[in-house]
């Protein structure tokens, strides 16, 4: 190795170096006399400001596909800043879309039987059903909800409950105001 071109090698990173972090520094300070700035400013100045220079908006949300699998961008490494500034994520990696169908999610399943429409359909474990929003379990018909003399009686028993139970109907908040 010759020690001439390491030591000129050594000296360009150096320089950069410096120079970078001069730059991030000046940044700051930039940074931190505008948002003094923006502090002293009246409210009518301060409207005018947000006017001319409005805030970018954030990325739109990505519609997530039926039955999609959730995936955590993870905990672990996210703190850790790649840079001076100490600006997570600049790197590539913390730029992914997380929320991206992978694997079996990239196939559209409603297209599928309503029997496929499953998770891990044909596999020993997998669940029956997808949710239990179209299964409606209320059954209007079973004791409890009877307002026969025998439950009466037994209402009559039990503490708070002077009146049989019904259907609910509306709200109970504007019941209660009109009644007054």
């Amino acid at each position: 190795m010759n020690e001439a071109e390491e030591y000129e090698a050594w000296k360009v990173r150096e320089i950069a170096r410096i120079k970078r972090d001069r730059e991030d520094r000046e940044a700051m300070l930039k940074e931190r006399e505008e948002i003094e700035r923006v502090r002293n400013m009246t409210e009518e100045e301060r409207r005018d400001w947000e006017r001319k220079n409005p805030k970018p908006a954030p990325p739109p949300k990505q519609k997530w596909r039926f039955m999609q699998k959730y995936f955590h961008k993870g905990a672990f490494f996210q703190d850790e800043s790649d840079d001076r500034a100490a600006t997570v994520g600049t790197d590539n990696i913390f730029k992914r879309d997380f929320s991206a169908p992978t694997g079996e999610d990239n196939m559209d399943k409603t297209i599928l039987p309503k029997v496929m429409q499953v998770k891990h359909f044909g596999r020993s474990g997998r669940t029956k059903w997808t949710h239990l929003v179209n299964e409606d379990t209320t059954d209007w018909n079973n004791p409890w909800t009877y307002n026969d003399p025998l439950r009466a009686k037994y209402n009559a028993k039990m503490a708070g409950m002077n009146t049989a139970i019904a259907k609910p109907k509306g709200s109970k908040k504007l019941k209660d105001w009109e009644s007054r």
